[in-house]
């Protein structure tokens, strides 16, 4: 049996040019993933409602991609209240933390 030995980690590359980042810019990638999120959201949720007044208008032929807008703005908000609680539940527990 051969037994490969353990190789170090190499540092984590997220640019072409094959340097790692720095803590400041994750930080930041997270932040921007955050807004894109936040974004996204935000432009489910205006959709969703355009559909919903073209559809109470009649002006709508294809209700099935109207139902779909709309499950997926639900879908999309019930993961961000979900998010949101486990963040904050996160957070208590840090606070709660004796040193």
């Amino acid at each position: 049996m051969f037994i490969v030995p353990i190789q170090p980690m190499k540092p984590t590359v997220f640019s072409e040019s094959g340097t790692s980042l720095k803590p400041e810019t994750k930080s930041n990638a997270f932040s921007n993933a955050l807004n894109t999120a936040i974004t996204a959201l935000n432009e489910s949720q205006r959709q969703s409602r355009q559909d919903a007044y073209q559809l109470a208008f009649g002006n709508v032929d294809n209700i099935a991609e109207v139902m779909i807008n709309t499950l997926k703005a639900e879908t999309m908000i019930q993961t961000t209240v979900q998010i949101t609680t486990r963040v904050i539940n996160a957070y208590k527990e840090i606070i709660n933390i004796q040193i």
